[in-house]
């Protein structure tokens, strides 16, 4: 691992520290485990059953998004869709910085025989489509419960904040980069490129149907999730309201854009707590919802992933490799290209 990687785990797991910190400091450890041995294992059933539908739905919508990269359209079979995003999870729970994603990009594109930096490019859509449904639900149902929420309010705030930044500095990067005095630079033609590229992996959303597609998987991805916190909600007693689910949920979702250890330890626990001790229920029944959640969402995927790993014969070396060095990747994807006689997508 590199000196950059080091300190970003340095950091993430830094704030994980602080955070769950917070969170232990508030509750009884006894209680909480008291909570979850006496959890309901039929309404946790129904949370995995549920889980297994949602992973289902967003193999499917990325298969969608797959097959709209050009000259990809009978690529991309449903089953190793499955494989490489259940891959992609497991890498999540265990590396910084969401390089899972990243890896699955390219692990995915050499599978496929599809550009990775396009593959890239429908992870970045399908990460926008969550995060964007997540913030408008978070901010929807805060205002109905009107529970004065401190932290989602906050967590809202930033995620806004964050977007508006991103968004201007997207834009200036976009000015300055068409600019042709850049784009005749070496760099400049590699990072034109490599947006290029990127950007071929939004072709699904091009065309009325595509678009659809993307759109009602999305719902029905979200319409999932809610389910599923629902049911684990159920399991330890917490009687929340419809509109509480999709607060509760939509909060600990958001909870992930704040830089943490991998997996979003401590940050999701302490997000996730805050809310349901702010609906007026023990922090105790908070923590214990939350440590389900995680084992309910995380575990199958995780378990997939693994075997998905030895079907698919992926090596740590390959997954390694993927992570720590995307842009040699990215230069190297936009070098043959440029050898074969390509040009970027404009």
């Amino acid at each position: 691992m590199n000196r950059s990687a080091l300190l970003r785990l340095g950091i993430g797991v830094l704030i994980s520290v602080v955070f769950l910190g917070a969170t232990l400091s508030q509750v009884n450890l006894a209680k909480v485990a008291g909570t979850i041995t006496d959890a309901s294992p039929a309404w946790l059933l129904v949370a995995l059953a549920i889980v297994v539908v949602d992973l289902g739905l967003r193999a499917l919508r990325w298969q969608v998004l797959l097959r709209g990269i050009p000259g990809a359209e009978t690529k991309a079979p449903y089953n190793l869709a499955v494989g490489y995003l259940m891959i992609g999870f497991t890498l999540n729970a265990i590396l910084p910085a969401r390089l899972g994603d990243i890896a699955r990009a390219i692990l995915a594109g050499n599978g496929f025989g599809i550009a990775r930096l396009a593959v890239f490019g429908t992870i970045l859509i399908e990460r926008f489509s969550d995060g964007f449904t997540m913030l408008a639900l978070a901010l929807l149902s805060s205002v109905i419960v009107a529970a004065g929420i401190p932290e989602l309010r906050n967590l809202a705030i930033f995620a806004i904040g964050a977007g508006i930044v991103g968004l201007i500095l997207l834009g200036i990067f976009l000015v300055v980069i068409t600019r042709p005095r850049v784009r005749a630079t070496r760099l400049g033609a590699v990072v034109f490129g490599f947006v290029g590229r990127i950007a071929v992996g939004g072709g699904a959303l091009t065309t009325v149907r595509g678009a659809t597609k993307v759109l009602l998987l999305t719902a029905a991805c979200t319409t999932t999730a809610i389910l599923v916190a629902w049911a684990v909600s159920n399991s330890v007693g917490l009687d929340l309201a419809p509109v509480e689910v999709v607060l509760f949920l939509s909060g600990i979702a958001l909870s992930l854009a704040i830089p943490a250890a991998p997996g979003a330890l401590g940050t999701y626990e302490f997000v996730g707590t805050a809310i349901v001790t702010s609906l007026g229920y023990p922090a105790e029944l908070g923590l214990a919802t939350i440590l389900l959640m995680r084992f309910i969402t995380v575990f199958p995927p995780a378990i997939a992933g693994l075997v998905s790993l030895f079907v698919l014969d992926v090596r740590w070396g390959d997954i390694v490799h993927a992570a720590e060095d995307p842009v040699a990747a990215a230069e190297a994807e936009v070098a043959r290209d440029e050898v074969a006689g390509t040009e970027p997508v404009r």
